[in-house]
């Protein structure tokens, strides 16, 4: 299936949930957040959020900076 992650068309298996892709991409850790959409998704519930194809994901990751 076919989706837009951070702007850019990616391919991913059929079934795929938001927390397999969070884990390849940006890691699961304290500071990552995404949004689906447009809305953002519980931390809680990207084991059981299975992305379809064209869908738009936004992954944010917290930076300290000044």
């Amino acid at each position: 299936m076919t989706l837009t992650v951070n702007g850019k068309l990616m391919q991913l298996p059929a079934g795929t949930t938001l927390y397999q892709l969070m884990a390849g991409l940006a890691g699961v850790g304290r500071g990552t957040a995404a949004a689906v959409d447009g809305v953002v998704a519980p931390r809680g519930g990207w084991a059981e959020l299975e992305l379809r194809a064209g869908q738009h994901v936004e992954i944010l990751t917290a930076t300290q900076g000044g």
